[in-house]
């Protein structure tokens, strides 16, 4: 009886893990509601907090906690961009940071939560939109 517990209480974990990881591709003209005009949070694979507004024209100034490169006394910083929508359906950031570009295109898939992520449902993948 134990067993059988113990395999009931892992198969709805598992499957609790599954469904969070769920989500649903943003596309056409909500998608572009979506980016155009927003202010964008993300948090890069660094642990960098990232901002910038999505101007109707395409462009945007993007600012940095700099956690790749920064130290105590120079950690933040700005630089100019690019967003797009590709021929894909992907939204694109294309930035001239001081030290390397960042360049790149991602679907957004917005989770059961209300939440949006690059690509898949998972915490690190996060993105913010907000007006």
């Amino acid at each position: 009886m134990r067993v059988i517990l113990v395999a009931m209480v892992s198969a709805v974990a598992t499957f609790g893990a599954v469904a969070q990881e769920t989500g649903e591709k943003v596309t056409g003209e909500e998608l572009r509601s979506l980016v155009t005009g927003a202010n964008v949070v993300h948090v890069n694979s660094y642990g960098s907090v990232r901002r910038w507004t999505n101007e109707p024209d395409g462009g945007l100034v993007a600012s940095t906690t700099n956690a790749k490169y920064g130290s105590a006394m120079t950690r933040s910083s700005s630089s100019p961009g690019k967003w797009s929508i590709n021929s894909d359906g992907k939204y694109c950031i294309d930035i001239d940071w001081k030290r390397e570009a960042e360049k790149w295109c991602a679907f957004i898939v917005k989770a059961t939560d209300g939440g949006y992520y690059l690509n898949s449902v998972k915490p690190e993948r996060k993105i913010e939109f907000s007006r």
